[in-house]
């Protein structure tokens, strides 16, 4: 997000993310750069264009009100995220 007139902020175009470390690449190269960063994944259909809500992996600065409505991945327990690396019993 860039600082715009009077306070305001605007938004630049997504940029798409290999995987989650090159977001947190791509999150810390545009943090010195921009009013804020916003690093999210989402799954879904490019088929149907069906897509579930978005989950924070790293933010950064001054975002938007609907960014607080996404899920917050660092705010989770570990236990709670939906990644294969973590197995329940």
């Amino acid at each position: 997000y860039r600082a715009a007139g009077r306070n305001g902020i605007s938004a630049d175009d997504p940029m798409p993310a290999n995987d989650r470390d090159h977001a947190m690449r791509l999150v810390d190269r545009f943090k010195p750069l921009r009013a804020g960063v916003v690093a999210f994944y989402r799954t879904g259909s490019p088929a149907t264009g069906e897509w579930d809500d978005a989950t924070i992996i790293a933010r950064h600065g001054k975002l938007p009100a609907e960014v607080d409505g996404f899920v917050d991945e660092t705010a989770m327990d570990p236990w709670e995220r939906d990644e294969p690396a973590l197995k329940r019993a």
